[in-house]
């Protein structure tokens, strides 16, 4: 297998893209998702580039360590050590290639966060501002704990006819009644939901999550209630309505810390742009010629 040793970095940088965004091997691209990945890796080699020719990058090591680690982290996403070489094959890298790359990648990382040093701090009284000029961002929603049974409605089966799915779910509703502790097994034996498996349980959601039929009902239950049986495109449900969150506005002391780091993540990403546009300006802009 021959190795691309016009621009070595391309290969590493198309087997990262190719894997992490495409799901496949580099040679399993084809038409215009090759296309595309070609302009995202070239656009990525070029943004690298004036980052490691800017002044920021002078003295700069990558631990061979941090190199190890990283190859390690790649590994773990394959199934064995031969499924991991044979992509490596089929992208046309060896170690050496791979190591290289990611040195630099690493080093890229670490380019960045030197220009944040000093230029990006978010204090608590920051926070607090933000976190009362939006109050809207720190509201929790109503939640519902639901599980549900589905019989199906399908004409074209004498045992799904309407009629007989309705006179199914009211059977079980009836059973329900008497014992509402049978929910769960009930779901287990008649759901036609895959939820069966799990005793008809959905989950905890929000308004406008479900099918606009179980919605209106759901969020007109009481906690513990089951409800009359629902037609939805599906077929017949019948809800149980477990625990209520109501809804809630995130309390101050319990979102600063993570907010303040999301914040502060979020300058950073902004500072590093704006610094990046920068160097690309100064790689790209043409030599001025002065006259002696």
């Amino acid at each position: 297998m021959k190795y691309n040793t016009d621009n070595p970095h391309a290969v590493y940088a198309l087997f990262k893209l190719a894997w992490s965004q495409y799901g496949c091997s580099p040679a399993e691209l084809t038409g215009e998702r090759e296309k595309e990945a070609a302009a995202r890796v070239a656009h990525q080699l070029n943004i690298e580039s004036a980052i490691l020719y800017s002044e920021e990058n002078t003295g700069i090591v990558v631990p061979e360590g941090q190199v190890s680690a990283a190859i390690a982290e790649i590994k773990g996403r394959f199934q064995n050590e031969e499924a991991f070489l044979q992509a490596l094959e089929q992208a046309e890298l060896n170690m050496q290639l791979l190591k290289d790359g990611l040195r630099r990648e690493l080093q890229v990382e670490a380019v960045l966060e030197r220009v944040c040093v000093g230029q990006v701090q978010v204090s608590e009284a920051d926070a607090e501002l933000f976190y009362y000029l939006h109050p809207e961002r720190f509201a929790v929603s109503e939640k519902r704990e639901v599980r549900h049974i589905l019989v199906t409605v399908n004409e074209d089966y004498a045992e799904n006819t309407e009629a007989l799915a309705l006179q199914r779910i009211e059977q079980i509703r009836s059973r329900l009644l008497k014992k509402p502790g049978r929910f769960e097994e009930q779901a287990q034996k008649h759901s036609e939901c895959p939820t069966a498996l799990h005793g008809g349980l959905v989950g905890k959601v929000e308004r406008g999550k479900l099918f606009t039929e179980l919605d209106e009902v759901l969020f007109n239950m009481a906690s513990g209630e089951i409800s009359a049986p629902v037609r939805s495109e599906l077929g017949f449900h019948l809800l149980y309505c477990g625990e209520i969150e109501q809804p809630r506005q995130v309390p101050l002391g319990e979102i600063l810390p993570k907010l303040r780091q999301s914040l502060e993540e979020r300058q950073r990403a902004q500072f590093q742009r704006q610094w990046i546009a920068e160097q690309l300006h100064r790689l790209n802009a043409p030599a001025q010629v002065v006259n002696a």
